[in-house]
């Protein structure tokens, strides 16, 4: 079953997600990093995001995968 797209609804989705997001931060199990990067380069991340239909956080994660993968070889 589909959630329900009325306000109340997208209201208490996103503060479940905040609350959530907010409890795994004081957990030690995220953290948030801001990145300020010119445009072109943000543009480029993004580029890759869509190609692969992944998160920026996905794309960083696989990012970072290639970078250790070509470290080890």
């Amino acid at each position: 079953m589909a959630n329900s797209n009325t306000e109340h609804s997208k209201k208490l989705r996103a503060q479940t997600a905040k609350e959530r997001n907010q409890r795994l931060k004081a957990e030690g199990k995220l953290r948030q990093i801001s990145m300020l990067i010119n445009s072109e380069l943000a543009d480029q991340f993004d580029v890759i995001a869509k190609e692969q239909g992944k998160s920026r956080p996905e794309v960083l994660k696989m990012l970072i995968e290639l970078y250790q993968q070509k470290k080890q070889n």
